[in-house]
């Protein structure tokens, strides 16, 4: 099967493609949500575009992206941003899209000297393997939670319905006394979902939001440092309280809305 032309990114502005319904794309600098899809690609599927496609990497991992139509365009929203910046894309990599029918589509990622990618996916791949204690929520290495902190996080999370991985902390000495007072973000989570060295935050919850400072460790982890306090104590955290940060879209900077669940 002929893979058809690449073109660069803005948004997938190509025009050459196959029968088969296979696309290459070059990456830009920043894939970002709202990528259009020529109108060439979609006669592949009998005008009838699809709510939401599944993408799915060359080791199995999937993303679930929504498909937008707005006039004569058809947009990958929602959930394009994770897979992008779970694959680390920049300028130059090479994108190719499968479709092998019921939405799906399965994906190569390559770098601009034509050898395939596969250090960001399997980060993501990790994650899963070694945290996912509760479905849906990934919690730092080594946490043991009780079977009522499972279920009651369980709950929560299938409530929240949140396309990207909730990350669950329960609050210890060094979240609330500390100096400084921290909350620390896996590396394995981070690495994906959180990629940077110093950014500022935004928290949010019941309508309220707070500024914190997160910044990489030396193991390469993430911690909240200055703002978090403020959080902490605005909200009346306690020792044994549940907090679920819940990373939401947005173009121009990090939001969290966390979800606290309080210790009987």
């Amino acid at each position: 099967m002929q893979i058809c032309t690449c073109c660069s990114l803005t948004g997938m502005s190509g025009r050459k493609m196959n029968r088969g319904g296979v696309r290459s794309k070059e990456g830009g600098e920043r894939c970002k949500e709202g990528d259009t899809i020529p109108n060439g690609f979609l006669y592949n599927f009998g005008g009838k575009i699809p709510k939401s496609v599944t993408l799915e990497t060359s080791n199995g991992l999937t993303f679930d992206v929504q498909v937008n139509k707005n006039s004569d365009e058809v947009f990958l929203q929602s959930g394009w941003t994770s897979y992008a910046r779970a694959h680390d894309l920049k300028r130059g990599d090479l994108l190719v899209f499968k479709y092998c029918g019921n939405s799906l589509f399965k994906t190569l990622i390559f770098n601009p000297n034509g050898c395939e990618k596969a250090c960001s996916y399997l980060l993501k791949k990790n994650v899963t393997q070694e945290c996912d204690l509760v479905p849906g929520c990934i919690t730092p290495a080594g946490y043991r939670l009780t079977r009522s902190q499972k279920k009651i996080m369980n709950k929560k999370t299938k409530a929240i319905n949140s396309e990207n991985p909730i990350y669950g902390y329960v609050i210890i000495k060094s979240s609330i006394y500390g100096r400084p007072c921290t909350v620390e973000f896996s590396r394995k989570y981070a690495d994906v979902y959180l990629p940077f060295e110093d950014e500022t935050l935004v928290l949010q919850r019941r309508g309220k939001r707070w500024n914190v400072r997160c910044k990489i460790t030396k193991k390469k982890s993430r911690r909240f440092l200055k703002g978090w306090m403020q959080f902490a104590r605005d909200n009346n955290l306690c020792l044994g309280d549940i907090c679920l940060f819940e990373l939401l879209e947005n173009k121009t900077k990090y939001v969290m809305k966390v979800h606290i669940l309080r210790k009987k």
